[in-house]
């Protein structure tokens, strides 16, 4: 899967975000799905369980279609937002709520960071 389906995709399942998504330059898919990152952390914020549930398994449905610029930017820039960024002390209690693969990524990505930091 492309950069181009999947934030097509993405702005017909989350028309909320739509306008940001759109506003960005289309070779930024860091920052789009940073974009997308806010947004789901807005739900752990709001306790929007539903809609972050929604968010998390728009991403699961993927991992596995993603072509290699789109992994990496989910793993740097939606998981890193869910490690480092507002709710980060959310998280614990946020997995929870991660099906299996994007849970995986997390717990990867989770662990390379907390490595880094020793």
């Amino acid at each position: 899967m492309n950069e181009k389906i999947f934030f097509d995709q993405l702005i017909v399942e989350f028309p909320k975000i739509k306008t940001y998504i759109e506003s960005e330059d289309p070779d930024l898919v860091h920052l789009k799905m940073e974009i997308f990152a806010d947004y789901t952390i807005e739900q752990i914020q709001k306790e929007n369980i539903s809609e972050l549930k929604k968010c998390f398994a728009f991403q699961e449905n993927r991992i596995d279609l993603m072509n290699s610029v789109l992994k990496n930017a989910l793993i740097v820039s939606f998981c890193e937002s869910m490690l480092l960024g507002k709710c980060s002390n959310k998280m614990e209690e946020v997995k929870m709520y991660m099906p299996n693969k994007l849970k995986l990524e997390y717990l990867e990505y989770e662990k390379y960071y907390n490595n880094l930091r020793k």
